[in-house]
């Protein structure tokens, strides 16, 4: 499997699962210095008014290095002997795989920051998500009672703060990361190998359903968190947020001036 194949299936199967793409515009880049290409899509999904005033929002994308293009535009018994040279007998190779990494993104409009929420509600709002998050994403794979590989994973939550010039911290928003393993097949000469390797196409579906239920776990998440936001007492001593821009009455737009938008 080629890159632009694996693109397209995973592309498939995120459409399928209904994680939809901002004007279905995929990022694309190559890095010069090792050839290494990134894929990412920002979706997007009519996420409630309960989440307000967090913008709840994802990226799914991964990564394709020079040897994956090697391995899938060669024969695995030829990229071998052009490795090692010729051998009687070619040692064993693992099989392919690339990994499909999860932002989890939930931002406060632009300037907006909030009160830190208290420890007891942050903390186990932060284990409640983490619970639901761990158990789509953590997997390993074991052999003997050790871990050989390890298949899914994710980050803890990332607290995006502001500090303000009297030591206050505000929150502006929270993120959260994870990624899956999906095996590709390998390219053979032998026709039983050929036979034997899968088509990533029902594990791609896996990952895609794994990504929507992921998402919509954070939304509600999200949406709790909104509501203690909302409905808290302000801090003692807050003072109300004043407007960046003065309001313009009316009789003032016709000044001579430039055009100003509040």
């Amino acid at each position: 499997m080629r890159y632009d194949e694996f693109r397209d299936q995973l592309e498939a199967a995120l459409q399928r699962n209904s994680l939809h793409f901002h004007g279905l515009q995929r990022v694309e880049t190559i890095e010069l210095a090792n050839t290494v290409r990134h894929w990412k899509v920002y979706t997007h999904g009519a996420a409630p008014p309960s989440t307000e005033p967090f913008h709840v929002s994802a990226e799914i994308g991964f990564a394709w290095s020079p040897f994956d293009a090697a391995r899938s535009y060669a024969r695995e018994e030829d990229l071998l002997t052009e490795l090692i040279g010729r051998k009687k007998r070619l040692p064993r190779t693992e099989r392919r795989w690339t990994r499909v990494d999860l932002w989890l993104h939930a931002r406060l409009p632009y300037g907006s920051t909030t009160a830190m929420p208290e420890p007891q509600l942050f903390g186990a709002w932060t284990a409640s998500i983490l619970e639901k998050i761990h158990g789509a994403f953590a997997e390993v794979e074991e052999k003997e009672g050790r871990i050989v590989a390890v298949l899914g994973a994710h980050e803890d939550v990332d607290v995006l703060a502001h500090c303000q010039p009297d030591g206050v911290v505000s929150l502006k928003g929270l993120a959260i990361s994870g990624f899956r393993i999906v095996h590709l097949p390998r390219v053979w000469d032998d026709p039983d190998r050929r036979k034997a390797e899968k088509d990533p196409h029902a594990e791609l579906d896996r990952v895609a359903r794994t990504f929507k239920a992921t998402l919509d776990e954070w939304t509600k998440s999200v949406s709790e968190l909104a509501a203690w936001i909302r409905y808290s007492p302000p801090v003692a001593g807050a003072k109300p947020v004043e407007p960046w821009f003065e309001d313009l009455r009316e009789d003032d737009d016709n000044d001579g001036g430039p055009e100003t938008i509040n």
